[in-house]
This record gives C-alpha cells, sequence and structure tokens, in this order.
C-alpha cells in the first residue's frame, strides 16, 4: 500500500507538470507568447498551492473531516448564494468571484463538501439502515446552487461523488437502488430542461451535420485528434482552433501535439489513479474512510470520463476541466486536497492493519480479547489507528 499510494502522488505531480506543456501550448498559440508565459506562471502556482493543499490534507487525520464537514459544507453554500449575485459573468454564467487578484470556483469546492458532509453522516448510520433524507437534501441545495449558475457538468460530477459515498456505505441496498434511479432521471430530466443543454445532447447524436453551428466545438476538437495521428505534432505544435482549448477541450490538444501514443499514455495514468484510489477505498479500515475515498474516486472517474469522452464524440459535451491538467486553480487545489485525504486513508489503512496483526500475535499468546474490542472482520479496534470509524 505504501507504494500504492506514493505512485498516486507520482502520477498526479506527473499529469500537472502535463498539464503545465499544454496550457503554455495551448494559451500562446491563441493569444501569445506574453499572455502564454503568463499564464504559465501563474499556472505553476496554482499547482504550488494545490501541493500545499495536499501536505495538508495529509497530515491531517480523516477522522477530522467529521467535525470539518458542517463548516466547510456552510462556507461553501454561503459562496455558491455569494456567486450568483457578485459573480463574474462569462459566457452567461457566474461561476466565479474575485478575491483580491485570485478568481475562485465556488463549484469546485462545492464536489468536496458534498462528498466530506455525506460520508461523515452515513458513517455513523446502522448497517441497514434507511437513507439520510437530510443530509442528501443538504447536498442536493448544493446541487440546485450549481445547477443555477447555471454549471451542469459539475453538479454531475458532484452528484456523482455522492453515488459513490452512498455505495460505499451500509445503508439499505433497497432504498440506494431507489434513490440512484430517482438521481438518473433526475439528471436527464436536468439535462433536457433547459434549451442550450438539449442542443448540446442533440449535437452528440450528430455532431458532423452541424459543424458549423452548435456542433463546431466537437468537430474540430475530432479534427485535432485526427490531426496528431500516431505520434503527434510534438509540443507546441498545434495549428487547429478549438474553443475553450486550455480549459474544457484540452485533450484534443494532447491528441493533436502527443498523438494517439500519448493518448493513450495519458487514459492509462488516469486508468491507474482511479484503481488506486478505489483500492485505497476498499482496504480502508473503517466505513468513514470507505466513504471518503469511494465518494473522491467515483467524482474523479465521472470527471475524466466525461472530459475526454466529450472531446472524442463518445459522451454529450457537458463542460468539465480534466482533473490535474486543465487551467483552473480552484480544480487543482480541489484534486490535490483529494489527494491527501486519499493517501491518509491508505496510510492510516496500513496502521490498521500492522495493529491488527499485533494484536493477533498477542491473542495467541494471551488468549482471546474483551469481545467488545472486535470488529466484524474478526480483527481487532486499535483506538489509535480507526478511531471514528
Amino acid at each position: 500500500m505504501t507504494s500504492l499510494r506514493a505512485n498516486l502522488v507520482i502520477v498526479a505531480l506527473a499529469l500537472a507538470a502535463l498539464g503545465n506543456v499544454m496550457v503554455y501550448s495551448a494559451t500562446s498559440a491563441a493569444w501569445g507568447a506574453e499572455a502564454g508565459a503568463h499564464l504559465l506562471l501563474t499556472r505553476f502556482a496554482h499547482v504550488g498551492i494545490g501541493i500545499l493543499a495536499f501536505f495538508l490534507a495529509k497530515g491531517m487525520r480523516y477522522t477530522a473531516w467529521r467535525k470539518i464537514a458542517p463548516p466547510l459544507y456552510a462556507g461553501v453554500l454561503l459562496s455558491l448564494v455569494l456567486v450568483l449575485f457578485v459573480g463574474d459573468e462569462i459566457g452567461g454564467a457566474r461561476r466565479w468571484i474575485d478575491v483580491g487578484p485570485v478568481q475562485v470556483q465556488p463549484a469546485e469546492f462545492a464536489k468536496l463538501a458534498a462528498v466530506v458532509l455525506l460520508a461523515a453522516v452515513v458513517s455513523r448510520a446502522r448497517p441497514g439502515s434507511g437513507l439520510p433524507w437530510r443530509s442528501i437534501g443538504a447536498v442536493g441545495v448544493l446541487f440546485g446552487l450549481v445547477l443555477i449558475e447555471p454549471d451542469f457538468g459539475t453538479s454531475v460530477v458532484l452528484a456523482s461523488g455522492a453515488a459513490g459515498v452512498l455505495w460505499a456505505s451500509e445503508l439499505r441496498t433497497r432504498d440506494l437502488l431507489l434513490a440512484g434511479c430517482a438521481a438518473l432521471v433526475m439528471l436527464v430530466g436536468a439535462m433536457l430542461a433547459a434549451p442550450y443543454r438539449r442542443e448540446r445532447f442533440l449535437t452528440f447524436l450528430d455532431p458532423l451535420s452541424v459543424c458549423d453551428g452548435s456542433g463546431y466545438q466537437i468537430c474540430q476538437s475530432m479534427s485535432a485528434i485526427r490531426g496528431g495521428s500516431y505520434f503527434g505534432a510534438g509540443a507546441g505544435g498545434g495549428a487547429i482552433p478549438v474553443p475553450e482549448l486550455h480549459t474544457d477541450m484540452i485533450f484534443a490538444l494532447v491528441g493533436e501535439e502527443l498523438g494517439l501514443l500519448g493518448m493513450i499514455a495519458v487514459i492509462g495514468a488516469f486508468g491507474f489513479f482511479v484503481v488506486s484510489a478505489y483500492c485505497i477505498a476498499l482496504n480502508a479500515p473503517t466505513v468513514l474512510g470507505r466513504c471518503l475515498a469511494a465518494g473522491l474516486a467515483t467524482m474523479f472517474t465521472v470527471q475524466i470520463v466525461f472530459n475526454i469522452g466529450a472531446t472524442m464524440s463518445v459522451v454529450p459535451l457537458a463542460g468539465m476541466t480534466l482533473p490535474f491538467i486543465s487551467y483552473g486553480g480552484s480544480s487543482i487545489l480541489v484534486c490535490f486536497a483529494a489527494v491527501g485525504i486519499l493517501y491518509r486513508v491508505s496510510e492510516d489503512s496500513e496502521v490498521a492493519r500492522e495493529a491488527r496483526s499485533a494484536s493477533s500475535g498477542g491473542r495467541e499468546r494471551r488468549g482471546s480479547t474483551r469481545p467488545d474490542s472486535r470488529r466484524r472482520d474478526g480483527g481487532t479496534r486499535d483506538p489509535r489507528a480507526v478511531r471514528g470509524g
């Protein structure tokens, strides 16, 4: 497990480094070398802050998130309300708040708040309990505020993170299945309710027929990927203009400049990342650790699949950034904080296994332990290793 979590961090850093190259390539080609250099320096600052967030999350016991969940939720809720009134309007959406020299996107933090809050609640529920409707309603409020901005893509990621938490919980299976079906119906309804989202879906069905209109972004993206062939045009060699290339469509630039082999390498890195995250969830020492890790792993999985899939017209365009690679300070910070939580869950899992192993050896020499110190899987519960589960 030590190598697993270490490799998880290495992959995240490698993807962030690739993102620096891709962001500079995209912005310098579109806006000039000076603008590209400025955004590259800003991007380095974002990654630096993200690494700091990783160390802060890594250095904190994951059980502490149970206490952090309420104030984190309250702060995110307030910021989501404020952004609707004082946020910068770009492209018809209010998603960013100016905080001094930086822009903050509250919706990115809402994804983390939803996972932490729901995990803190369901981890205390008795096995076989019904759904915690008050907490689900609280997450639903975050979902609704993000949707109002409007930011359908981030709201889908937020909902998927919450679904990952519930999937890893010990709640009643029937209720989970019914809630999942209801949530899916609501997401489809939300997608089809707004004309522009409905148009995106219809464009996805046949983008080539509307290349001069609503399908322009997808057609340009596919042309860029096709132009990269097997080995790509090299870093800085991208020539096909794609809207939002440095954010939502950055994987098209990966395809054009690094080719098919580069795309396979990036997809493989993301595949390793999400599989490692799910392995950490499965090996977590407590329900809280499992729910946190599973929620974050699902959040990453859905965001990666929808971003990469949209650039190749495999799924409808939803307007999501690609974790670690796309430009965006709030996104980078949340991604690295999530890696820090996963790292700490993995680290505490190893401590718990070592404690159980030592306790098992002690039982062989001293006899059985007290009944109330045992876990359901037969191992002993070490207060230092698994407190708060």
